[in-house]
This record gives structure tokens, C-alpha cells and sequence, in this order.
């Protein structure tokens, strides 16, 4: 250890002063102490193999570390060549710990590469740099504008290597300041060789892989320059040379070392060199893929002008089989066949290719781009502006599937069309209308293909506008009608049909046709169905559900509103349901797979719905259902609830000490409620008009006097229920002139309450009033029975429980009764005929009853006893079990003996409404009412 310690010690005292000596001095100083520390090196490997055991594995490599050391190592190197491998050893060094998002470490090797730069430069004339030193400076500041493009990577760092990259990013900027001609020189003729030569070959034992690839490189480059077919001359190339050339492209495609840049350009020059209609698509439809292949990634997307060119070529593939229908398109066909002879002119042609599969690829595209792209951008409208070009070349295509009868491929394309107009409003689609217009309009010739100087970028902008030919539809409804019933229900798959019927209940619903929407909806049973299905058609029917939501409730139905958008809204995940963003819960962490499968599945931003709409309508509904059914049910407004997120924000609201004013959505909807549960209507409706979300709405001032109806006859409910008990009788011109409303709508609105009885009133038709029903109690009056009632059931409780535990119940049971005239029970139940039984084993067992009788004031304890004290009240009604599962109550006078007339408690029998602790004392009515204590011998009530 310590010699190898040793060695490194001296190297770096060799590396300091070099720079003081002269570089012959150097040259050989470094010579012997590179012999003699190899020497020592060599001795000291020798003395571990002695001490090592002889059969081991240290031996074997000892031995080839000795091997190595001898064949390679012994190189003699002069200073320049040291001095310029070290600076292109540190440069891809760096290049290593950019693959790992490595800032700190890459910082520390930057300070490297500048010091190492600093002791090259003495070897080198005037005041050139390094191109590898200039190399690795162009791919630093490409790497680092690509992570501070990309937020998620940056998200990810840890705070010290957020910390480095910033440094490194401040002080690259101001680095490149002093090579920013050079780095351009290079930036444009990246493949020129003059100095990074020699440091490679310098450097050959640490740069074996980048060499490896620079060779291959050059392998294809000088393969391209010597490629016949290129030199030849276009009229000496043949149909079958192109058909050679053409095959060893697509054996090729897909391998490793392939160039698909390379690739590309070939393809494009073999169109302009194809010899036939049929030979000239085969070339297209390679040329199609091979674009398709440049794309990044999974999450990215195919650039614009990539995509264009995808178009213009499937445009010209499509102008071919119109002109040619002896073509004939398979997927099935062998693109590797030899064909040496240019087939006659109108013979079949069977070629490889599949138009609907290219049609989805690029409908695919455009939506991840549209995905990625800043909305808020011109980008965005620009990308936008390509929609109409994909119409035009969805419906060229579905022409050809008809007229060739592929059924399947023309229920696929007519999808893809529907999906791009469901969500489009009449103003909308008659504006992409005039675009299309004014394209073709613009557009002097058709599409044709690319040449070849423009195919080199591949993000070279590319202009491709509508064909002349196209002829876009006047109505949309028709469009839609014609696809989704005349195509995709005839020939399409169940998936294919289910989402058509949601894209077409959608674009009924945003046309304010809910009848039609719902008919829809419920003929086709997808509610049933849609559990079983993909992610992407859950959402889709989501949308729909929300859009057939806003439409019940422009249209004024606010209970079917609610039932669209209650279990959207009640979910708490409303963005994840409609594929509009994420939102990120407290206690729901997410994995990277599944945040990257959310990315994937969002909807672009011209598509979303509105979720502050949603919430406003949904609300709304709420607090017009919910209040009056609060009103209806004061003690327990959560008996009969309709909907429980109103409910919870209405308790969140409840608890506050101090509510200021309306802020959000919910203030309003929380203010207009508690203004429409005092019946106050304008107040309530002046907070739900201060909305902003109704300015979204094509016919604003249609929903707002909608609105205000709803409100106004909600509000005479809930007056009517809250305050109802508080009149004798209420004037019908007075509630039409405090609610604003006709008297036909008050006349209908109470009538319809007395009808369901939550009104007990009748109508006075001559002073044309409402006379109330005396016999409801306020609510202090029936919170003062619930407490009675409670603590009489807590009295009679204790006295049983006491008596038990003292023995009286017990000794009763045990002696069987004290004559032949006194009750007794009989397990557990009290027999009446008398006798001197024991106890009987039969029979239910006694139980405590919650309403149990009370007993008499002065009367005996038995109603059966056939000599009651005279002066005394009755005896106790409700002490008597019935055979039949009923209580016996109390009657106007004695059972049996004829003491005199008094007043017992009804029991506890099978009729419910004579239920009562109390018992009733005025009438018999059975009611809750609470009557006197006293005497009533002669006299009877009425």
C-alpha cells in the first residue's frame, strides 16, 4: 500500500514541475519514472503471488495484469500527447456524470478541464483551443438548457445538486462568452478532424467505446460517399436497382448501428428515383415509417414538420391508388420480395402498406403534441391550425376504405373523425370551416413531396394545407349523424361503438339537446357497462356525463342536473376523472409510473370542460334541493340527504366563529343559501348572479332568468315550511308580492305542499288565504316533549331496576300472586284470572318497554281489582300485558269493579301514533299532549 500510495505521490510531483522544466527534461524523467514505478509495481505483485496460495485466482490475475502491463502500458508518450489525453480523459469524464444528472461532481471536473486546458495550451500555436475541449463546452450548455427545460428532472434533484447546477449554469454563460466563434465553427462542421485526433489516439486506452463509434461513423460515411446509386445518373438507375436498394433498407431498419437520419434522406431521394406508380408507393410508405421512427420516445412527440411531411406523403399515397386502382394495399404482403422487372402497365399489384394505421399514428401525434404544448402559447394555435389538414385527410381516406369495401379499417377512420368533432360547438366548427376554406383558398397546387435538401432536418418547417378537392360538410350534426350511425354502428367493434355513442350524447349535450342525450344514454345501457371498459372510454364517458349535467341545467332541470353531476362532483378527484390535471392529495402519493400514466391520459387544453362551471352548477342545484329539504326536516336535517358534499361544506361553514365575504364559488353558493334559508330570494340570488362562471355560458342571461324563477319558488318553500307554524292563516296576494311571483305559480306551489302534506294548511278560496292546522307544535314545543319523554323513560327505568334489586319483583314472582283476586305473573307475563300458581316457565320474558304507563294519582296499583278507593283517579291503565303482543290502556272508568270514572294512559299497543310517556289527557286523541293532575269523579271531559 504504501508503494502504490508512494506512486501517486510522485506523479503528481512529476506533474508539477514539468511545467518549470523543459519539455525534453520531462520526456525522460517521466520515461524512468514510469519504468521504475512499473518495476515496483511488478515486485510488489510478485510478493503478494508468493504469499497468495498458489491454486487461487490472485495468481491468474497477477498474471494478466503482468501481460497487460507489458504489451500496452510500456508506450513512450511525449509531453503534447500526455497533456492532450488528460484533457480529453477529463472531458469524458464529464460526459459520463451528464448521463447521471451529476452537477456537483461535474462541477469539480469543470475546474479540472480549465487547469488542464491552462497546461495544454504552451504546446499549442496562436490562440486556437482544443476541439474537444470545445466539444464537451457545446454539450454541457446543451445538456444543461435541456434540464432546465425539463421541470421534472429538476424536481427530482437533491438541494445540492440543485445548488451546483445553478453555479454551473451561472458560470457556463459566462465562460462561453470567450469561445463563442469557436464553439459556432464547430456546431456547424461537427465531423471535422484535426486536433481531436491526435488526443483520441492519445487517449486510445480510456477512450476505446467513443472511438469505436467514431470509426463506425466514419465506416458510413465513407459508405454513403461511395454508394453507386447516389454518383449514378437518375435515367441509369433501373427498377431493380432501386428495388435492392429499397430491400436493404427495410432488412436494415430497426438495428442498432442503423442511422435513421440516413435512412430518411436515402428514402426520400428513392421517391424521386422510383420507377412506377406501384414502386413509387412501396417507397412512400417505407419513407412514412421510417419518419414515424424518429420519434424520441413514449412521452414525446413526432415534431411538426415531420408530421407534415407524414401527411404529404400519405396524400400523395392516397393520389396514387385513386389513379391507379390495379394497386392493391395489403398489410400481409412481403415487402421483402425481389422483384426484378417493372410489372405492366394495369396489371394487380399487390404492395405492403396500411393507410388506417398510419391515419392513427399521425392522429396519435397530434394529440401527444397538443399535450405537450403551452397552451397559452401561439404554438398551440398554430398546431391547431393542422386539425382541418387531418379532416381532410381522415375523410380522403375513409373514400378509399369504401370504395375498396375494407369495413373494419373505414369504422376505425370514422372514429378518429368523430372524436375530433364531438367536442366542437356550431361556432367552433363553423370557424374551422372557414379556415378550411380560406386553405384552399391560399393552397395554388396540391401537396407534393419533399425534396431532399429540405429532408436533412428534420424539424424543417414544412407548409401543408387543405386539398382543393376536399369539400368539409355545412352541418355538423349531419356530419356526425352520418359517421356514427351510417358507419361505425354497422361495421364497428363494441369498443369502436361504445365511444361513438359517448362522443355522440356528448355533441347532443353541448347543443342543448338533453332529451336526445339521455334517450342515448339510457337505450344504450353504458352506465351498466362502462366499469369493464379501458381508461381512456371511462373518461370519455365522464366528459359526457358532465356535459349532459350542463345541460339539464341550462335547460332548467335541476334534479336531473344534480344526478348527472352528483357522483362526479361527490368523488373528491374530479380533475383525474375528466383527464384535466392531477391533484395531489395529502395522504394519495403517487408512484413515478403512475403520475407518467396520468400524463399520458390528459386531454388537451382546448378540450377541457370548465371546473369552475361544473362546481358552480353543481352547487346550485344542490342549494336548491337541500334547502328546502333542510327546511322540511328541522330536527334532523341529515335524515333524508340528498346530497352530502353540500352538506359537508354546510357544516364546515357552520363551525366557522367569523365568515367574511364570498371569495370563491363555494362562499357564494354558502352565502346564497343561508340567505334563501330565511326566505330572503334576492339576496340569494344577487350572491349566485356575482358568479363569474355563468359568463361562460352561450345564453347567459336565458340561465340567469332561470335561475331567479327557481329561486323565487324554492324560497316560497322554505318559508312556507320554516314559518308555517308561526301564522293562522297567510294571504295569498302578500306571498306573491314578498316572492315576486304570479298567483297561479304561489297557488300551485302550495297546493302541490298540502298534496305531499308537508303543509298542513287548507285553502280559504273566498279571502283567498291559507288557513293553518293548529295541531303542529313549534319546535320548542316538540323539544320540550323529547326531553320529557327521555327522563320519564329514565325514571321508570330506575324504579324498575330498584324494585328488582330490593326483592319486591322477585318475592311477588316466587309466592305466585296474594289471592285469588290479585294479578301475578306467569313467565313473565301478568295473568289476570288470579290464583295461586307458582311461576310459570312459559310465556315472553319481561322486558323494559321505553313508553311504559304511568300510574294513577290516587288509584290502586292493579286496573283488575275489583274495589278501587273511592275519590281516586282510575286505576293504571297501562300496567296490563295483552295476550296479543299490545299494552293495555286506560279506560273512562273501571275495567272490572265499578269504582269511579278516571283518567288512565293509553299503553303501549300496535298503532303507533298512540305512542306517548305521557299519555294523552285532553280528548283521548293519543297525541303527546300533557293534561292536568286532578280529581274527575262525576264530571267527563269531552
Amino acid at each position: 500500500m504504501s508503494k502504490f500510495w508512494g506512486r501517486d505521490s510522485s506523479d503528481e510531483e512529476e506533474e508539477e514541475t514539468t511545467e518549470e522544466e523543459s519539455s525534453g527534461e520531462e520526456e525522460s524523467s517521466d520515461d524512468d519514472d514510469d519504468s521504475s514505478s512499473e518495476d515496483e509495481s511488478g515486485s510488489g505483485s510478485s510478493d503478494s503471488d508468493s504469499d497468495s496460495d498458489d491454486e487461487g485466482p490472485n495468481k491468474f490475475l497477477a498474471g494478466s495484469s503482468d501481460s497487460d502491463s507489458d504489451d500496452d502500458r510500456r508506450v513512450v508518450k511525449s509531453e503534447k500527447d500526455k497533456r492532450m489525453g488528460d484533457l480529453a480523459q477529463t472531458a469524458e469524464d464529464i460526459r459520463n456524470k451528464i448521463k447521471i444528472n451529476d452537477w456537483s461532481t461535474i462541477q469539480e471536473l469543470f475546474d479540472i478541464l480549465n487547469q488542464r486546458l491552462e497546461r495544454t495550451r504552451k504546446f499549442l500555436v496562436g490562440p486556437t483551443v482544443p476541439r474537444v475541449y470545445l466539444k464537451c463546452l457545446i454539450e454541457l450548455e446543451d445538456y444543461l438548457n435541456e434540464t432546465l427545460g425539463n421541470k421534472d428532472l429538476k424536481k427530482k434533484m437533491s438541494q445540492t445538486n440543485a445548488k451546483a447546477f445553478n453555479t454551473m449554469r451561472q458560470r457556463l454563460k459566462k465562460h462561453n462568452i470567450n469561445f463563442a466563434d469557436q464553439m459556432t465553427k464547430v456546431r456547424e462542421n461537427p465531423d471535422e478532424d484535426d486536433e481531436e485526433e491526435d488526443a483520441e489516439s492519445a487517449s486510445s486506452e480510456s477512450e476505446s467505446g467513443d472511438e469505436r463509434d467514431q470509426e463506425d461513423r466514419k465506416h458510413q460515411q465513407q459508405q454513403k460517399a461511395k454508394d453507386k446509386l447516389l454518383t449514378m445518373d437518375p435515367k441509369e438507375i433501373t427498377y431493380e436497382v432501386v428495388a435492392r436498394k429499397l430491400r436493404e433498407i427495410v432488412v436494415s431498419r430497426g438495428r442498432r448501428s442503423t442511422d435513421k437520419q440516413e435512412q430518411v434522406e436515402m428514402l426520400t431521394y428513392l421517391v424521386t428515383v422510383a420507377r412506377g406508380s406501384a414502386q413509387r408507393f412501396e417507397v412512400l410508405a417505407q419513407l412514412t415509417s421510417s419518419l414515424f421512427d424518429l420519434n424520441p420516445g413514449m412521452m414525446g412527440h413526432l415534431q411538426t414538420g415531420l408530421w407534415k411531411k407524414c401527411v404529404v406523403n400519405l396524400f400523395e399515397m392516397l393520389r396514387i391508388l385513386q389513379d391507379n386502382p390495379n394497386i392493391k394495399v395489403e398489410e400481409g404482403a412481403d415487402s421483402l420480395e425481389e422483384r426484378t422487372e417493372q410489372p405492366p402497365d394495369g396489371a394487380e399489384v399487390r404492395v405492403w402498406g396500411n393507410v388506417v394505421a398510419f391515419v392513427e399514428r399521425l392522429d396519435d401525434e397530434l394529440f401527444k403534441s397538443l399535450q405537450v404544448i403551452d397552451p397559452h402559447t401561439h404554438e398551440y394555435m398554430a398546431r391547431l391550425r393542422d386539425e382541418p389538414v387531418y379532416l381532410a385527410l381522415g375523410s380522403k381516406v375513409l373514400e378509399y376504405l369504401q370504395r375498396v369495401g375494407d369495413t373494419t379499417g373505414s369504422a376505425k377512420v370514422a372514429l378518429r373523425l368523430v372524436e375530433h368533432l364531438y367536442y366542437k360547438t356550431a361556432a367552433v366548427y363553423d370557424a374551422m370551416r372557414k379556415l378550411t376554406l380560406a386553405q384552399q383558398h391560399s393552397a395554388a397546387t396540391p401537396p407534393v413531396p419533399v425534396d431532399e435538401g429540405e429532408e436533412e432536418e428534420p424539424g424543417a418547417k414544412v407548409e401543408v394545407l387543405v386539398p382543393s378537392d376536399y369539400v368539409m360538410a355545412e352541418d355538423c350534426h349531419e356530419l356526425m349523424h352520418a359517421l356514427v350511425g351510417g358507419i361505425i354502428f354497422k361495421y364497428g367493434d363494441e369498443r369502436t361503438k361504445a365511444r361513438a355513442m359517448m362522443c355522440y350524447i356528448y355533441h347532443k349535450a353541448i347543443h342543448d339537446d338533453f332529451y336526445g342525450a339521455r334517450d342515448l344514454l339510457l337505450m344504450s345501457h353504458l352506465q351498466d357497462s362502462i366499469q369493464h371498459m379501458d381508461v381512456s372510454t371511462m373518461i370519455l364517458y365522464n366528459r359526457a356525463m358532465a356535459q349532459l349535467g350542463l345541460a339539464a341545467f341550462r335547460a332548467g332541470l335541476i334534479q336531473e342536473a344534480h344526478a348527472c353531476l352528483n357522483e362526479l362532483y361527490g368523488s373528491g378527484h374530479i380533475k383525474e376523472l375528466l383527464a384535466q390535471g392531477m391533484s395531489m392529495g395529502k395522504y394519495h402519493e403517487k408512484t413515478p409510473e403512475q403520475e407518467l400514466a396520468e400524463k399520458r391520459r390528459q386531454m388537451p387544453f382546448h378540450m377541457h370542460i370548465t371546473l369552475e362551471l361544473l362546481e358552480s352548477a353543481y352547487l346550485t342545484c344542490a342549494m336548491l334541493l337541500e334547502v328546502p329539504n333542510m327546511a322540511a326536516n328541522p330536527l334532523n336535517a341529515k335524515k333524508k340527504m340528498i346530497s352530502k358534499s353540500f352538506h359537508r361544506i354546510w357544516d364546515t361553514y357552520a363551525r366557522q366563529a367569523f365568515t367574511g365575504p364570498p371569495e370563491n364559488v363555494r362562499d357564494h353558493i354558502m352565502a346564497a343559501s343561508r340567505a334563501l334559508a330565511q326566505g330572503d330570494w334576492s339576496k340569494s340570488f344577487n350572491y349566485l348572479k356575482s358568479l363569474n362562471a355563468w359568463n361562460l355560458l352561450p345564453k347567459k342571461d336565458q340561465v340567469l332568468g332561470m335561475l331567479k324563477v327557481k329561486v323565487q319558488e324554492e324560497a316560497v318553500r322554505t318559508y312556507l315550511l320554516t314559518y308555517s307554524s308561526q301564522y293562522a292563516s297567510l294571504s295569498l296576494d302578500q306571498l306573491a308580492s314578498m316572492f315576486e311571483l304570479p298567483d297561479k305559480q304561489i297557488y300551485s306551489i302550495a297546493s302541490k305542499m298540502m298534496i305531499a302534506e308537508e303543509l298542513l294548511g287548507a285553502w280559504d278560496q273566498p279571502t283567498r288565504t291559507i288557513v293553518m292546522h293548529a295541531s303542529e307544535s313549534s319546535r320548542v314545543q316538540r323539544m320540550a316533549l323529547q326531553l320529557a319523554d327521555k327522563a320519564l323513560a329514565i325514571v321508570e327505568l330506575n324504579g324498575l331496576a330498584f324494585s328488582y334489586r330490593s326483592g319486591g319483583l322477585r318475592d311477588a314472582d316466587d309466592e305466585g300472586g296474594a289471592g285469588p283476586g290479585a294479578s301475578r305473573r306467569r313467565g313473565g307475563q301478568w295473568d289476570d284470572e288470579g290464583g295461586a300458581g307458582g311461576r310459570s316457565r312459559g310465556g315472553t320474558k319481561l322486558t323494559l318497554v321505553r313508553n311504559l304507563g304511568g300510574r294513577g294519582d290516587r288509584g290502586d296499583r292493579s286496573s283488575v281489582r275489583s274495589g278501587p278507593r273511592s275519590g281516586g283517579m282510575g286505576g293504571r291503565g297501562g300496567g296490563g300485558y295483552r295476550r296479543d303482543g299490545g299494552m293495555g290502556g286506560g279506560s273512562y272508568g273501571d275495567r272490572v269493579g265499578g269504582g269511579p270514572r278516571g283518567y288512565g294512559r293509553p299503553g303501549m299497543g300496535s298503532n303507533l301514533s298512540s305512542m306517548s310517556a305521557l299519555g294523552s289527557l285532553r280528548g283521548g286523541s293519543g297525541g303527546m299532549g300533557m293534561g292536568p293532575r286532578g280529581d274527575l269523579r262525576d264530571s267527563q271531559r269531552p
